[in-house]
């Protein structure tokens, strides 16, 4: 008498279907008169299909695009240092690289020379990538203008050197109080 042994794929066939039964979002729709629960596509395939393609991943073939584009010319990376910059730290830091870490002068001047490397008909990815470069830009740019319209900028404090006696006038009218030397004579009290 031959002996049966248990496939075991068929074994693992049941788990996988109650798993993905488990997986699957319950729905109600309304038909007619009646509510119904169904169970909606599964949560991978929902996800997919309404994401498209994320920010990360157009930053990261954009990134991709213009790493061949400098990988192809050279001497570009010697003649275009801003942009070849740019291009390594985005590849470090990713989007944290636009938003953070690359200062605002550098992306100006890497944003000229990446309209002077990119004539024609560039690739979606690096029209997203320059339209990020532009945003960062912008936003970035905006904020340094409006820090330079504060004392707290570099350069906006004057610092000079004073007699003491000049210094104690001084503190006075800034405080309105008699300094620590005048209040503790004998001629005060």
């Amino acid at each position: 008498m031959a002996s049966r042994k248990s496939d075991p794929s068929a074994l693992s066939r049941p788990v996988t279907w109650v798993r993905d039964l488990l997986q699957r979002p319950l729905k109600l729709e309304l038909r007619g008169a009646q509510l119904h629960v169904v169970l909606g596509e599964k949560a991978e395939q929902q996800a997919a299909a309404s994401t498209g393609t994320s920010a990360g991943e157009a930053l990261r073939r954009g990134h991709g695009e213009l790493h061949d584009l400098l990988r192809r010319h050279r001497e570009t990376r010697q003649l275009m240092r801003h942009l070849a910059f740019v291009e390594s730290e985005i590849g470090r830091f990713g989007s944290r690289a636009l938003r953070r870490e690359i200062p605002v002068p550098v992306l100006r001047k890497a944003l000229e020379q990446f309209d002077l490397l990119v004539q024609g008909a560039p690739s979606e990815g690096l029209i997203y990538l320059r339209a990020r470069m532009a945003e960062a830009v912008e936003l970035r740019g905006r904020a340094i203008e409006i820090d330079e319209d504060t004392e707290t900028r570099p350069g906006s404090l004057e610092v000079m050197e004073a007699s003491h006696s000049l210094f104690d006038e001084m503190e006075k009218s800034w405080t309105g109080q008699v300094p620590l030397d005048a209040a503790n004579s004998p001629a005060r009290g």
